[in-house]
């Protein structure tokens, strides 16, 4: 039998040399190590030459998945992965498909969009329906792009009621300095003065961790979010200053926002934020006149 021995395996390191012998007599295959200095060969009867790779294959594919397996188990839950985000997305669609499909597109816009001249004479409601509504497709898509992005990771760190309400708060105020920095008939629509607040929050989030230093770096993806949102969700009534006034909004109310959310811990957080936010909509949308 020995003469009929190739070397099948060669230079091998001690302990993978003892791995495949071990995987191959576990086959019944006969084997034999020759040792080159600290290095060895394996060599197989030539009649085993094939099922000796197949089998050393197989080990190796099945031990990496088994390897991928376990680091993949340990990867966190997506931050992406927020139903009240999903919701959102999915409320922000609903309206706007529905003004497309009964014709009141316009009609909705000039009645609820963020007119400056009309919020600075008291119609402060459509600071806050503004960001409902959508110029075209595209406009909704960057935005629903966004609200995952940024809308997201902020609710996940905040909670399924107090991260609404923040998106909502802090894009509301970012479309009132708009209006107050116009202060004339400019009009503006889109969620995303609250998305780019979003990307605000999760900037002074890094900013308010005193156990972590504070650096660039972690800062940078934030930045470059933002900028590309801000790019994507261009629309017929969309403006920079919206997106930068909201993104100021959003920086300056999480400072304040994640030190006291830590100091504010009972129960029914979420839920009475929750139901104040729907409530801000309900009474917006209903203070039309």
């Amino acid at each position: 039998m020995g003469r009929n021995m190739e070397k099948l395996f060669i230079c091998l390191p001690g302990k993978k040399a003892d791995l495949i012998i071990l995987i191959l007599t576990s086959q019944n295959i006969e084997t034999r190590v020759e040792r080159v200095n600290n290095l060895f060969n394996i060599l197989v009867n030539k009649s085993d030459i094939e099922k000796s790779c197949t089998m050393v294959e197989a080990y190796y594919k099945e031990n990496k998945f088994f390897r991928l397996k376990q680091q993949l188990q340990k990867i966190p839950i997506s931050s992406f992965k927020s139903y009240p985000a999903f919701c959102i997305m999915g409320l922000l669609w609903l309206i706007h498909a529905a003004c497309i499909h009964y014709q009141v597109h316009e009609a909705m816009i000039l009645k609820y969009g963020s007119s400056a001249l009309f919020i600075l004479q008291g119609e402060t409601y459509r600071a806050v329906t503004a960001l409902f509504l959508h110029s075209d497709a595209r406009h909704l898509a960057g935005n629903m792009a966004g609200m995952l992005i940024f809308g997201a990771p902020f609710i996940s760190l905040s909670g399924f009621g107090v991260g609404p309400f923040m998106l909502l708060f802090a894009g509301t105020l970012g479309n009132l300095f708009n209006a107050y920095f116009y202060k004339t008939a400019h009009l503006s629509i889109g969620a995303s003065t609250a998305i780019m607040a979003a990307a605000g929050l999760l900037v002074a989030f890094q900013v308010t961790q005193k156990d972590k230093p504070l650096r660039l770096n972690n800062l940078m993806p934030v930045f470059a979010g933002a900028v590309l949102i801000a790019l994507f969700s261009q629309g017929e009534r969309t403006d920079v200053w919206a997106h930068i006034f909201g993104f100021l909004s959003g920086v300056g109310t999480g400072i304040i926002f994640f030190p006291l959310n830590k100091i504010f811990t009972f129960s029914k957080k979420d839920s009475i934020a929750l139901f104040i936010t729907l409530l801000i909509i309900a009474t917006s949308l209903f203070a039309a006149k």
